[in-house]
């Protein structure tokens, strides 16, 4: 079905097993490794500065040369998403996305809510110049993936995390202490603009039907979203179960399956919370300075006890780091990404793994 993913109707047997909470013959294990390394290219790195630059066609030729150089191992499915950076969501609304030409990797909008009463009712405009070049640039790389890859879900960063860029951090956190009834008013506009967004992205990807849905390069044959607000880190519980919380509730009721993205140690205080919602995964991301994901056993094991599926990753997660794993997690709720060097290393591990169920 795509050329750069030969054995792609066995990877999705297996994610609708593990979507059914089923295992088959293994967990799910994913990697990817370079054919040829010395002719390796990232198209990852800069991917927000060519996309809102107009260099599409350097973006695709990239690709063209990433995917023709990687072999996709396991269930790991191949596809890159149309991205404009982390502040996309707040550029919907009519803020600017900003580059440092010192640091291109990433990508930024200056505050310019100065004063809620004056800017609200926040409304959403599809016609709005950033949203109409995103889903052009969605549709173009669409096109260029076609029976090849897949185009993935983006990183919303709506929500919460709109509202902080909009505002700024700092005054956005007092704002729930100084006025919270008008950070209420926000939040509802904010939250109508969800569905809106992601249908109209669904649509220009190409999403579902044979191609299903990913991101991270993990598939689901119809409705998937990776769900996230990293400004809860910054948040009491009580803030976060007014503000925050019932967009979340919304936005997973919007897919058949979602993922949650919890980041940094802040996010930890609300960790009961997010695991109280009808999520799917849970995927922790330590933070700076903290030890690699893999490492929080305790972690996994609480999620997987509320029902939870985990992603376990990171830096030093050898194949004799996963097989210590296996013995301490439930295989049919646990997707793996260990860091190998060749397929004969990912196959001798998956051996292994289909031996001691």
């Amino acid at each position: 079905m795509l050329t750069c993913k030969p054995d792609f109707a066995e990877a999705a047997e297996r994610w609708n097993h593990f979507w059914n909470g089923e295992l088959w013959k293994r967990p799910v294990l994913m990697a990817n490794v370079c054919r040829d390394p010395a002719n390796a290219v990232n198209p990852f790195s800069e991917r927000y500065y060519r996309a809102c630059t107009g260099r599409d066609v350097e973006q695709c030729a990239l690709l063209d040369s990433h995917f023709a150089n990687t072999v996709h191992l396991g269930e790991s499915m191949p596809c890159f998403s149309p991205d404009f950076g982390p502040d996309q969501f707040a550029a919907f609304f009519d803020a600017e996305l900003r580059f440092s030409e010192a640091s291109r990797h990433t990508n930024w909008i200056e505050p310019m809510v100065d004063d809620w009463e004056a800017v609200l009712p926040l409304t959403f405009r599809p016609e709005n110049p950033t949203f109409s070049r995103f889903l052009d640039y969605a549709r173009r790389i669409a096109a260029r993936a076609e029976g090849r890859y897949l185009v993935s879900r983006v990183d919303m960063h709506s929500n919460a995390d709109a509202l902080s860029a909009l505002r700024g951090a700092e005054r956005f956190c007092l704002d729930l202490y100084d006025c919270p009834d008008t950070i209420d008013r926000a939040m509802q506009d904010m939250r109508k603009a969800y569905r809106p967004v992601f249908e109209a992205v669904h649509e220009a990807g190409r999403m579902g039907g044979a191609n299903g849905c990913v991101q991270y390069g993990i598939w689901h044959p119809r409705s998937f979203q990776v769900v996230q607000c990293d400004a809860i880190c910054l948040l009491s519980p009580t803030h976060m179960r007014r503000f925050v919380l019932p967009a979340l509730e919304e936005e997973v009721a919007c897919h058949e399956r979602t993922y949650f993205h919890l980041d940094g140690p802040g996010a930890l205080r609300h960790l009961d919370d997010i695991l109280a919602l009808p999520i799917a995964i849970l995927q922790w991301q330590p933070g700076d300075g903290q030890k690699p994901n893999w490492q929080w056993i305790d972690l996994f094991q609480r999620a997987q006890a509320a029902g939870k599926a985990v992603e376990v990753s990171g830096e030093g997660l050898t194949p004799d780091a996963v097989k210590q794993l296996h013995r301490e997690l439930d295989p049919a709720r646990v997707i793996y990404r260990p860091n190998v060097e060749s397929a004969a290393d990912f196959e001798r591990l998956a051996r292994w793994l289909e031996t001691h169920g």
